[in-house]
């Protein structure tokens, strides 16, 4: 992970060494934990990379940095007026202020418009930094106010996180990138999800004749649209497998040996078709299509 470690590195040091700040920045991934840390590291470069800012920084107590999290379900609207009081300050140790929002997604609709009006117009030298999983349910005018930063989980926040699942269950999270808080909020129900991608995606495969009846017992174990969502990037990842194993390609393996026997009768042409079907039923699912019917068309579509 090395590697991936001094990519993000280096884009956040390039943003700081350009002088160009932006007042909103919103670290978006799939490890809640990675995004942690790579706030703490960009704050710290921010405000000063010295011994007692990177000390300070990890107590909590620096006095131009504030870190926002919760335990509980949602972050309500006085945690957030408790926040921007503390950025109306002028900055006392540092040239800046930063503070960090954990689980942006988590705000209640009152704590999103209050923080929207403060990143309308924000005190000079006052950076925002927001994380989360979840980018979905976030107001598109704080999305069109910030710069958005992609970082990928890592595997090593993955598992601390999902500690209680099997080897198997790690590798599909790990290779497909899937949401951890997401697989750690569904707990024992993510197992019967997975499960059910495979399940639909060997008959899919197979052309089996009941495919289509499949799909309603597959789609009554999802709770909302994100479960449909990680349901197809499930079954892209199964038939992804199989298009690499085709071509003999050894390093795309999310199912490992649970993907067996599939690559007779399979044709290049005819994976990638399902695979653009898989594509087209994520954007009807964003477009609030009924999952029912986006499922089903994304088999009878990939018939031709």
């Amino acid at each position: 992970m090395k590697a991936e470690n001094s990519v993000v590195e280096n884009q956040l040091n390039r943003i700081i060494e350009n002088g160009r700040l932006s007042h909103t920045y919103m670290f978006e991934g799939d490890a809640i934990e990675t995004l942690k840390r790579y706030s703490e590291y960009f704050a710290l470069n921010i405000l000063g990379h010295t011994p007692r800012n990177a000390r300070l920084i990890s107590e909590g107590n620096h006095p131009d940095y504030f870190y926002l999290e919760t335990s509980e379900t949602s972050i309500k609207k006085e945690a957030i007026e408790d926040l921007v009081r503390r950025m109306n300050r002028k900055p006392t140790e540092s040239e800046y202020k930063v503070y960090v929002i954990e689980a942006f997604e988590k705000l209640t609709p009152q704590a999103e418009n209050s923080v929207l009006k403060f990143l309308e117009d924000p005190p000079d030298k006052t950076i925002a930094i927001l994380l989360t999983i979840d980018k979905s349910s976030i107001l598109p005018t704080i999305h069109s106010r910030a710069q958005h930063i992609h970082i990928k989980g890592e595997r090593d926040d993955r598992i601390k996180m999902l500690d209680s699942l099997s080897q198997p269950e790690l590798t599909t999270v790990d290779v497909l990138a899937l949401n951890a808080q997401h697989v750690k909020d569904l707990e024992a129900s993510f197992s019967g999800l997975r499960q059910a991608a495979m399940d639909f995606s060997a008959k899919w495969l197979g052309n089996h004749p009941l495919v289509l009846i499949e799909i309603k017992p597959m789609l009554d174990l999802c709770q909302n649209k994100r479960d449909h969502a990680l349901l197809l990037q499930m079954i892209d990842g199964y038939v992804r497998q199989c298009l690499h194993e085709l071509l003999e390609l050894e390093d795309f393996k999310p199912f490992g040996d649970e993907v067996k026997n599939m690559k007779a009768g399979q044709r290049v042409e005819k994976l990638s078709r399902m695979l653009e079907e898989v594509q087209t039923a994520n954007r009807l699912l964003q477009s609030n299509v009924h999952p029912m019917l986006v499922f089903e068309s994304m088999v009878i579509c990939s018939k031709g």
